[in-house]
């Protein structure tokens, strides 16, 4: 069973001289290591939901545990030191270097000074910036460079969970597929727990084990992407998500999960590859782009495991 990294327990937000809650009476678990995406139009309650695992905007009634304990049982600095936070507008601190801004909660924690060091140039090779912008400032990095040492600087107190409020928002879509790609690795590759807002509901589904639908301040549904997708539990949901498109439902599926064995006979040069982890969306638009009765599938290593064909695709199933 897998352990409870943060527990929301019939929590509810209400601000001053407002007509309703923001967040109302919310239950739910966030298993560790998952990373869930709280997924909402603005004004939603999302954000609000987010900021209250932090402390960042207090709970009016209702716990909120994380690993079992009670926020308002730990100092609120102590709390924020032990988890990471991303948001759009990165924070950086303008007059420190990047290594410095990456240093910062390791510094205010103590570390030695070569342990930082050593955290400094693992977390810029993790989230491949490179060596040499170490000395440089924020002023001279692009947006998306920005959010990289954003993540980064989050990651370097080692926390178990990240909370990341829309952190990919105001990047171009290019940098921002390419950093969502990438931090999906790195979550996956370290095991962190992440909480993370957006309003894009692709990108919720894309990035997000488990998705939580909010309106209005209350959870509408909260389950996997391909749950979702194919089950939404009310007209809300089905319409926000756009339960009947086909291209959404095709790219929440791997090419590894629905391949079937290749022919016997020998592939041609001219048949085009994809990646097991590639989406039967990107299938398709392969197929149709080259115009060709079936893809072969290769795994990480680039050995040819399977094969994908247009009907195949029809029928929704490669098995």
């Amino acid at each position: 069973m897998s352990k409870e990294a943060i527990k929301f327990e019939q929590v509810s937000k209400t601000f001053p001289k407002a007509a309703k809650p923001s967040v109302h009476e919310t239950s739910l678990i966030v298993p560790q290591g998952s990373f869930v995406t709280i997924l909402g139009a603005s004004g939603c309650g999302k954000t609000t939901l987010l900021k209250m695992v932090n402390r960042i905007i207090e709970p009016t009634t209702g716990t909120i545990s994380v690993f079992g304990k009670d926020i308002r049982s730990t100092p609120v600095t102590e709390l924020r030191q032990s988890i990471g936070y991303v948001i759009q507008q990165v924070g950086l601190f303008p007059h420190l270097t990047i290594e410095q801004n990456i240093a910062t909660v390791p510094n205010i924690l103590g570390w030695e000074r070569r342990k930082t060091a050593e955290k400094v140039d693992y977390l810029m090779k993790l989230v491949h910036l490179p060596e040499n912008y170490k000395k440089l400032y924020p002023r001279q990095l692009s947006g998306g460079q920005q959010q990289r040492v954003g993540i980064a600087r989050a990651m370097a107190g080692d926390p178990a969970i990240l909370l990341m409020d829309e952190p990919f928002g105001a990047i171009d879509a290019i940098t921002r597929t390419k950093l969502q790609d990438d931090f999906k690795s790195i979550q996956q590759e370290l095991g962190k727990t992440v909480l993370f807002v957006t309003h894009d509901v692709e990108e919720a589904m894309k990035l997000g084990d488990r998705m939580i639908v909010m309106n209005e301040g209350t959870i509408q549904q909260y389950d996997t992407p391909l749950a979702v997708m194919s089950k939404p539990s009310n007209e809300f949901v089905s319409t926000l998500i756009q339960a009947d498109d086909l291209f959404q439902q095709l790219s929440l599926m791997r090419a590894g999960e629905h391949m079937t064995a290749l022919p016997q006979e020998p592939v041609g040069a001219d048949i085009p590859r994809v990646q097991t982890g590639d989406s039967l969306k990107t299938v398709l638009q392969t197929l149709l782009q080259h115009n060709v009765p079936y893809v072969v599938v290769e795994n990480s290593s680039g050995e040819p495991v399977g094969q994908l064909t247009l009907e195949q695709l029809k029928l929704g199933n490669g098995k």
